[in-house]
Parts: C-alpha cells; structure tokens; sequence
C-alpha cells in the first residue's frame, strides 16, 4: 500500500509540473525535464517526511534539490533556469495552507489562523531561502571561473 502511494503522489507531481510547463509556455523540448524535476523535489520532500524531517526543512530541501536540477537542466538544454524552476516547484507550494488559513478567519477561529498562517509562511520562506542559496552559490562559482 506505501508503495502505491508513493507512486501515485509521485505520478501526480510530474503531471502538475509538467501540466504547469505546458500553462506557461514552456519549450516542447523542456516540458519532460520539467516534469521530472518536479517529480525528483516531491520524492525528496516525502522521503525527508518520512525520516521525521519537519515540514518546512523537508520543503526547503526539496526546493534546493529542484533548484539544483533546474540549473543542470538548464546548462544541457539552453534554457534559462526558470523555465525549469518554477515547473518544478509547483508541487511545493503551500497553496492547502493558504486556503485553510483564509477558512479559518473567515469562521473567526483566530489561533487556528495565526498557527496555519505562520506555517503557511514557514514554508514559502523557506523555498525563497533554497532559492536565494543555489542562485548565489551558482554566482559566486561563476565570478571564481571567470577569475581563473
């Protein structure tokens, strides 16, 4: 039964980013690799879940991990990396968090609120931290190779 989960929670991912790639107007050429990377960050996510990773560092990881990918998909294909990045990050995205939150002011249930709304929060600095981290190690390498 957890392997089928597994498979159907993985199967999903790529389908929502790859579907997300053909939304935007990604290159043809792209979507597969879109797909996959959203499908590799969401396996990532579930495995650190699963190794009783908190939420919000189990989603940083995962979005380090599609960041990473994103910049090695992007170098093999010649694309820019958001064409990559923000498929793949789709799965990740605390979209659940923000509706329970607006649900819960909306039948005054404060507490509840403040406690989903911060996580909500958590989360979505934490992909914009993952993010910030590739993109200015990524940077830094690129000034060094230039230097050499």
């Amino acid at each position: 039964m957890l392997e089928r989960s597994l498979l159907l929670q993985l199967t999903s991912a790529f389908i929502i980013s790859f579907s997300f790639a053909i939304l935007t107007n990604s290159p043809r050429k792209s979507l597969l690799y879109c797909g996959i990377n959203g499908m590799c960050g969401w396996l990532v996510n579930l495995l650190l879940l699963r190794f009783g990773f908190s939420q919000i560092l189990s989603v940083f990881f995962a979005a380090l991990a599609i960041n990473v990918l994103s910049e090695i998909f992007a170098r093999f294909l010649k694309n820019p990396v958001p064409i990559f990045l923000i498929p793949g990050l789709i799965p990740l995205v605390p979209g659940a968090g923000m509706y329970n939150t607006m649900i819960a002011l909306l039948k005054s249930q404060f507490e509840l609120a403040i406690k989903t709304g911060m996580q909500t929060l958590l989360i979505a600095g934490s992909i914009a931290v993952a993010i910030m981290i590739v993109t200015s190690f990524n940077w830094v390498f690129k000034a060094f190779q230039r230097k050499s």
